[in-house]
């Protein structure tokens, strides 16, 4: 991570003012915290964390169409068309066709299968390292907590 500038939570002698009091705030910058610990992780691999939650999807979910792949990633689908073809290059997914020519399953090849279980060891190590100021209970806290916030009002 050279030429890149340490991202300091929380700077002493700066007034946050209502900054402190949000919650959107807080996470943001927890969120940022986490990914740059995640880039140091994974740099070598150049593998983000929407590349990483990508080839798990794939690699739980064979034959995934990369329509459905956008819809759960939450991203447009010219996005994952970006990230499938990087995948395809690199040899860790196939894209199978389906009865739709416009449409394409998702499969992790041996390789990608290889590379991701590698992946999820270090993802777990920089899981484990970005949380250990917490106990068990309020990992699972955080987590309820986090998913909470994530869902829409309508299915709360």
């Amino acid at each position: 991570m050279e030429n890149q500038v340490h991202f300091n939570a929380r700077i002493e002698g700066i007034n946050y003012d209502i900054l402190d009091d949000l919650v959107g705030y807080a996470v943001r910058r927890a969120q940022l915290s986490i990914y740059e610990d995640f880039a140091a992780s994974l740099a070598a691999e150049d593998i983000t964390p929407q590349r990483f939650s990508s080839l798990v999807i794939i690699g739980n979910n064979p034959g995934i169409s990369q329509t459905r792949l956008a819809e759960v990633m939450g991203i447009a689908r010219s996005g994952v068309v970006s990230i499938i073809d990087r995948f395809e290059a690199s040899g860790l997914v196939e894209r199978q066709a389906s009865g739709d020519r416009r449409s394409y399953n998702l499969h992790l090849t041996k390789e990608g299968q290889k590379q991701l279980k590698r992946y999820k060891k270090a993802v777990e190590n920089h899981d484990s390292r970005i949380s250990s100021a917490l106990s068990a209970s309020e990992k699972q806290q955080l987590k309820s907590l986090l998913r909470k916030i994530g869902l829409r009002e309508e299915d709360r």
